[in-house]
């Protein structure tokens, strides 16, 4: 009943954008403080919202599964460019431009610019584009990855921007496909998340897993997200080991450079080749139906808890004990804590942890 009640909530998201000038809309707007750049409901800054405002507001929460789907689900079509915010609303892909390009965003000195104004002339790609400072060399890369990014984009003054709903393929706001998309990325979270209890890492590892595969763990981001002070500045919240890009659960466990090495080593130390998932649940989901049996498949699972685990704690020592972390010491200390995990689990007396790390084919060859 919950997730219907927030499917049906979500069609006044849709209605205030698409109806924004209609009396309704327009006293919704002036008592709540929301202009025409605010797409989306917004709780005010000032003063009190009523309970109905509240939980209309609240369903966006991106912590479910259906705030997921609703966040997602929503995406601006560019003409004009009068009422888009260049870095801060979601008109190209499935991000902001601030959440791809967080560096640039920090630097920039038009964080609050509309499309329309960057866009220097309409129609041929020319992007007036300026920051507080020169540009390094290393983020000249993503300034050009950007500028090939919007060199295709023109706009045509004529018309309005619109909000668009991608959950259907008409691009039009539905109740029926809002509930549909929860049940389908509930029912794919669910199938892939259960079989994360295999009580063969420690109890809190395995707990660790299951929310990290929710996004659930306490990440710079999220912390920031829920008015947590984690820092003096915005740069605060990047990932410690590449310090480009926020410090989210999928972007520090998953796919920051440091952390995609790690699990491409661990993928090579087993002879298998491996495609990184767009997220934790999907990476689960693939790791744990392997073609692996018996005790080889134990093995398996258990890599999957010690990497998960291991990149998590090497995280905190970079950030509270300001240690510089090691790959080739970290994917070492990965095979030894899936070793010693399996022999505590099964009792394993003939080989070694050692043996476990330096000849793994020939000991899945004798214990399958």
């Amino acid at each position: 009943m919950v997730e219907q009640n927030h499917a049906l909530l979500a069609k006044w998201w849709w209605r205030i954008s698409r109806e924004n000038d209609s009396l309704w809309a327009r006293v919704v707007c002036r008592k709540y403080g929301l202009s025409h750049q605010d797409w989306l409901p917004q709780l005010p800054s000032y003063g009190r919202a009523s309970i109905i405002w509240r939980d209309i507001c609240s369903i966006g929460n991106t912590e479910n599964a259906m705030g997921n789907v609703i966040q997602d689900g929503f995406r601006i079509q560019v003409y004009s460019g009068n009422n888009t915010s260049f870095w801060n609303h979601k008109w190209m892909g499935d991000q902001t431009l601030r959440q791809e390009f967080p560096r640039l965003y920090l630097k920039s000195s038009q964080r609050d610019e509309l499309v329309c104004n960057v866009l220097n002339s309409v129609g041929n790609g020319d992007w007036s584009l300026f920051f507080q400072r020169r540009l390094h060399d290393w983020e000249r890369e993503q300034m050009n990855d950007l500028i090939g990014r919007l060199q295709y984009v023109s706009l045509v003054p004529s018309r309005l921007d619109v909000m668009l709903w991608i959950g259907n393929s008409n691009n039009l706001f539905s109740v029926k496909s809002v509930y549909d998309l929860w049940e389908a990325e509930t029912f794919t979270q669910n199938f892939g998340l259960g079989s994360l209890w295999r009580s063969l890492s420690p109890p809190k590892v395995e707990i660790f897993s299951w929310m990290a595969c929710q996004s659930k763990i306490a990440t710079r981001s999220i912390l920031s997200s829920r008015n947590i002070m984690v820092g003096v500045d915005e740069t605060a919240l990047f990932c410690p080991f590449c310090l480009l890009e926020l410090e989210t659960p999928v972007h520090v466990l998953l796919s920051c450079p440091f952390s995609t090495v790690i699990w491409s080593r661990i993928a090579d130390w087993w002879n298998i080749v491996w495609v990184a998932p767009s997220n934790l649940a999907d990476l689960s989901f693939w790791w744990f139906s392997s073609h692996f049996k018996n005790l080889e498949k134990h093995l398996w699972e258990c890599c999957f808890y010690a990497t998960l685990w291991s990149i998590w704690i090497a995280r905190n020592d970079a950030i509270f004990n300001n240690k510089i972390v090691d790959c080739n010491h970290l994917e070492e200390l990965i095979k030894s804590r899936a070793a010693m995990w399996i022999k505590a689990k099964f009792d394993i007396k003939v080989y070694t942890v050692e043996d476990i790390k330096s000849n793994l084919d020939g000991v899945r060859r004798l214990v399958i």
